[in-house]
């Protein structure tokens, strides 16, 4: 019985605890649902960068690019959107990197590329771009892309420089002939030909070729010839001439300027000289009186012979002596140009060779061509020669010159001794 009581009179309470612990799980069900919905409807404070410029917004939203968007930017395809500091439950900073086109031309071939936050050199190895040591970018590789970035490659291409008997070849991308050269350290002597010039511009197809030039100077000793002075004498037939000063040569030492290309001897040109001893004029007188013909003297009873006929001679109108101890009909040729007599007497028409033993030096003559053409006239045996041994000869005339003597031969004559 007390059991029964005890059991009727719990019912209420189980029921009243069941209800409670209904209650209980509603409310709590209730309770996810609302901090569920409301954690579902937080709003975040999210900064936007773009660049530069930074946006900060109040959102409920998660999705990055409905943020940006609420922000106030637009966004490409190709830019990329950092969000290492963001997160949905608590916001944070979303950073859009713009998308920077950059042309790149290389050795003439252009390209497009797409980058963001890169360095130049970064960007170039990304897409497959080798730069050689000689190739020439034209901007530092650590400078960062820009939007609109121009960018050319020069390719190096080799030089072939021929110099001293050598070939040797540079790299270079551009420049001019006095570049390669510079690159290639061979250095220019001041009268080195350069081909091309200097300033030609490079390709690669250029050869440069160094003409070595050097010079050098030489010397010798040369003879300077004395001059000649004359003096004209009126006094002394054409043809004859006199020294009355010897000429002394002088001497100079002459200085040359021999050109060397690429070490051969291409030529020798004067340079200048030096008087060593200055040279002595010779100084000579010459004939001008002209010399008389034999045909002058010719059946003109002029007579050869300068010398003066003695008043007490007398001459018949063919000049012929009328007064004289006797007469020798002989032979007589005639010379010319003795220096001296074997008398001493002075060499000159009117002084003739004998024989002394056959006419004694000093006997006065008087000579006539036995044809009686020509008239040597008055003289005096004063001189002698070889023709006394020829023994076809009596007496040898002198005469004014050569011709005279070719023209006279070997004559016959008459020999008028007078004395």
């Amino acid at each position: 019985m007390i059991t029964n009581s005890l059991s009727e009179s719990n019912a209420p309470r189980k029921h009243r605890f069941r209800f409670l612990t209904a209650v209980i799980t509603v409310l709590f069900i209730c309770s996810v649902t609302f901090t569920a919905f409301a954690t579902s409807n937080a709003v975040n404070k999210v900064t936007v960068t773009n660049g530069e410029k930074s946006v900060s917004i109040s959102t409920a939203e998660t999705d990055p690019k409905a943020i940006i968007k609420a922000a106030g930017f637009d966004i490409d395809i190709s830019d990329e959107i950092i969000t290492k500091d963001f997160n949905a439950e608590e916001g944070g900073t979303i950073v859009i990197k713009k998308a920077k086109l950059v042309r790149v031309e290389d050795n003439g071939v252009v390209s497009y590329f797409l980058g963001h936050d890169d360095t130049l050199g970064g960007m170039l190895s990304k897409k497959g771009f080798v730069l050689g040591n000689n190739d020439e970018l034209g901007i530092n590789p650590s400078e960062y892309i820009f939007d609109g970035m121009k960018v050319f490659i020069k390719r190096a291409f080799g030089v072939n420089i021929e110099a001293d008997g050598e070939n040797k070849k540079v790299y270079l991308a551009k420049g001019t002939v006095a570049d390669a050269l510079a690159k290639s350290d061979i250095e220019l002597g001041e009268n080195d030909l350069v081909f091309p010039s200097l300033d030609t511009k490079l390709n690669n197809f250029t050869k440069i070729r160094i003409i070595r030039v050097t010079f050098d100077t030489s010397s010798e000793i040369q003879e300077i010839p004395y001059e000649t002075e004359i003096i004209k004498d009126s006094s002394m037939y054409v043809g004859e001439e006199k020294i009355i000063a010897k000429g002394v040569n002088g001497e100079k030492r002459v200085l040359y300027t021999e050109k060397y290309v690429d070490g051969e001897l291409e030529e020798i040109v004067f340079s200048k000289e030096r008087i060593i001893e200055k040279p002595v004029n010779e100084v000579k007188k010459v004939g001008t009186k002209q010399r008389t013909t034999l045909s002058a003297f010719k059946n003109n009873g002029e007579p050869i012979s300068d010398l003066k006929v003695p008043s007490d001679v007398k001459l018949d109108k063919n000049g012929v002596p009328v007064n004289y101890k006797y007469c020798i009909s002989g032979k007589a040729t005639a010379y010319t140009g003795d220096p001296a007599t074997s008398t001493g007497r002075k060499p000159m028409p009117g002084h003739i060779a004998v024989d002394p033993k056959e006419i004694p030096y000093g006997t006065e003559l008087y000579v006539v061509s036995a044809d009686g053409t020509y008239v040597y006239g008055y003289c005096i045996a004063a001189d002698t020669g070889g023709f006394v041994e020829m023994g076809n000869t009596d007496i040898d005339l002198y005469m004014d010159n050569d011709d005279m003597c070719y023209d006279w031969g070997n004559r016959n004559v008459k020999i008028y001794v007078l004395g």
